[in-house]
């Protein structure tokens, strides 16, 4: 075989081997382009829960508090979850499953997910805790002996958990392993310090053609896989075999990028861009934030003040020109263009605390007639107290002279 075919031969292969790769069409809404999460697990405890709603790139649906009676978790089941195989496929792109139970769910919806994941083309997220993977001694949730296995990145054990939550001195931590992966190198996890300590994590096996991002090793020597990911048939499965809100992920989430990688995990899941300037990504995210807080405060400042007659006409045609470098922020982050979306909000930040300051002086105006008006108040009958008191106890006016006084006589 001469040398060009051998050549041809070896980028045939290549491109075939890489194809599933480079095949994959990244998942979130055509119309909004924003991706859609179905969140299972203990949503409104200190999770990314709140940064998924906050965050123009993600909308999120809760599922959480399944306890109670199986009834009971069967009506939030029936009220919550998507109607249909493909309303799923059609209104959401990430299923994130954090401490989730397998008892809690019909076995078709298990179905559902595997099949969304490796023929629909969805990202899953499984996050440890008790119920993930293959349960823990004291919870049986045996993932792994569902079809659900199928679209996992790693072999469930089950009730497989090393008791790192029992004393800090058991704890394991964060250790990146495939630096020069896309979502490794778009956080600086190497300065992680205290806030990369874990307490405890599923015991899982690595699949063939998954990839180790992180490991979870303790100090005694132990080593654990913590993150994994692997591309399945048309989507994406991701593995953080350890929690992300307490108690297990109590220090993490004290992380200062902890939004940042619940929001890079979401893009990364789902085959969407993950941005790589990570100071960037950060300061877009901290003035979305910092923006809505003082937009927020802006408007309650507003509703308190026209109870009182102010005029906010020139605080409402602020704050619209305002919203509107706002929005253009929104849409360059969007589209991944980090460095005008900053120049935007950074100017829509300073131009809202202008009007904050000018929203607040109106305010005060406000507050000083009623003040005034109060004082008025306060001083005119404080006048007329005094001029009756002074009339009946100074001046006499209602008293009748008594001329002679008599002792009653016994």
């Amino acid at each position: 075989m001469s040398t060009q075919r051998r050549m041809l031969a070896a980028l045939i292969v290549l491109g075939l081997s890489i194809q599933p790769a480079l095949g994959r069409q990244p998942r979130r809404d055509p119309t909004s382009g924003v991706v859609r999460i179905l969140y299972y697990g203990d949503a409104f405890a200190p999770s990314p829960y709140p940064t998924f709603v906050a965050d123009p790139l993600t909308s999120v649906v809760a599922l959480t508090g399944m306890s109670g009676t199986a009834l009971e978790i069967d009506k939030k089941m029936r009220i919550f979850m998507p109607r249909t195989y493909q309303d799923l496929l059609d209104k959401y792109d990430l299923l994130i499953m954090s401490d989730a139970i397998v008892q809690n769910f019909r076995t078709d919806f298990i179905y559902w997910f595997r099949n969304s994941v490796i023929d629909g083309g969805l990202g899953l997220l499984m996050i440890g805790g008790y119920g993930s993977f293959g349960g823990t001694p004291f919870l049986d949730s045996p993932w792994g002996d569902t079809v659900l296995q199928d679209a996992l990145p790693v072999v469930c054990l089950p009730r497989a958990w090393d008791m790192g939550d029992q004393s800090i001195s058991q704890a394991g931590v964060l250790e990146a392993v495939d630096r020069n992966d896309e979502l490794m190198k778009s956080l600086p996890f190497d300065s992680l310090g205290p806030y990369g300590v874990f307490h405890g994590c599923n015991i899982v096996e690595l699949k063939q053609a998954s990839r180790l991002l992180a490991n979870y090793r303790k100090s005694g020597g132990k080593v654990y896989p913590l993150l994994v990911y692997e591309e399945i048939g048309n989507g994406g499965s991701f593995a953080m075999t350890s929690d992300w809100t307490p108690y297990g992920g109590i220090d993490f989430l004290k992380w200062p990028y902890y939004a940042d990688f619940a929001l890079n995990v979401a893009a990364y899941v789902t085959g969407n861009e993950v941005p790589q300037d990570v100071e960037l990504a950060h300061k877009a995210r901290t003035l979305m934030k910092d923006y809505k807080s003082l937009l927020e405060t802006a408007q309650s400042v507003m509703e308190f003040v026209a109870r009182f007659g102010a005029n906010l006409n020139e605080a409402d045609r602020l704050l619209t020109e305002i919203s509107s470098g706002e929005k253009q922020g929104k849409q360059a982050y969007m589209h991944a263009d980090l460095e005008t979306s900053v120049t935007y909000l950074q100017a829509a930040m300073d131009d809202l605390l202008k009007a904050s300051d000018r929203i607040w002086r109106l305010k005060d105006e406000a507050l000083f007639w009623v003040y005034f008006t109060e004082w008025l108040v306060v001083a005119a009958t404080g006048m007329i107290c005094g001029f009756i008191l002074w009339t009946v106890m100074v001046r006499r006016r209602l008293y009748r002279e008594i001329a002679v006084t008599r002792l009653h006589q016994c």
